[in-house]
């Protein structure tokens, strides 16, 4: 029998990968990103892979703040 929330995680994996292209503000597409990130350490950590979820919650964590930098350098708006 299937997880019910693991079904509800993955549904929203669909519906946020797919929201990235609907949204043109750089910092939008970050926190998307970030939210991404961070569901999917949910999901590792309903497949029974903590070591995998902690490592993608950190480098999740990570890389975010990092893009978060760079688009406030680069600007909000793709040219």
């Amino acid at each position: 029998m299937t997880d019910p929330l693991l079904f509800i995680l993955l549904s929203a994996l669909l519906v946020i990968t797919v929201s990235v292209f609907i949204f043109e503000d750089l910092i939008y597409i970050v926190i998307i990103f970030g939210v991404y990130s961070s569901i999917m350490a949910l999901v590792w950590q309903q497949l029974n892979a903590p070591d995998i979820a902690i490592t993608e919650a950190a480098v999740g964590i990570a890389s975010t703040v990092l893009m978060i930098a760079v688009v406030s350098r680069v600007g909000r708006r793709p040219h």
